[in-house]
């Protein structure tokens, strides 16, 4: 009778695969949130390039807004974040967006401009805004940076976790 006869190594490699599989979900969160980071920085950075322009200003240009108020741009800044990660069927995501108000009470909006409100309006434009695409324009820019630094992290946390 042959005697069978298991390379060591075997051993070795199926412990490490089972080691990643177990922590795979904590790999790709660290990975995900270094992506993010990237595309959340690049939105900020897009968001700071706006110009400011007064109410003066913008009725010397027939009512019509190319910019936004300091208030506006400050509540974007203070509003723009990372939500938590959510695993859809094994798919880790993480959503950049704005959150709360800005300072700007009228008597429609009594806690404040909605931010997310007002960074729809400069996506898109309205019939009194200029389009202005800053999230799409800073979401396309820090794409291959984003998936550069996703990579690198999650080889990083493999190498981490296996001898």
């Amino acid at each position: 009778m042959a005697k069978l006869y298991i390379n060591p190594g075997i051993d070795n490699y199926i412990t490490d695969l089972t080691k990643l599989f177990d922590e795979s979900e904590e790999i790709c969160k660290r990975s995900a949130y270094m992506g993010a980071k990237i595309v959340a920085d690049r939105c900020r950075s897009e968001i700071s390039n706006i110009p400011v322009e007064s109410e003066k200003q913008k009725r010397a240009n027939g009512g019509f807004a190319s910019g936004l108020t300091g208030r506006q741009k400050s509540g974007l800044l203070s509003g723009l974040g990372i939500s938590h990660f959510r695993n859809d069927g094994g798919f880790i995501n993480v959503k950049i967006g704005m959150d709360g108000y800005n300072s700007t009470v009228t008597k429609k909006y009594p806690k404040g401009q909605p931010n997310a409100m007002i960074i729809r309006a400069l996506e898109s434009g309205t019939s009194f805004r200029s389009r202005n695409p800053v999230i799409t324009r800073a979401t396309n820019a820090a794409k291959g940076a984003a998936e550069a630094a996703i990579q690198k992290q999650m080889d990083e946390e493999i190498k981490k976790r296996i001898h």
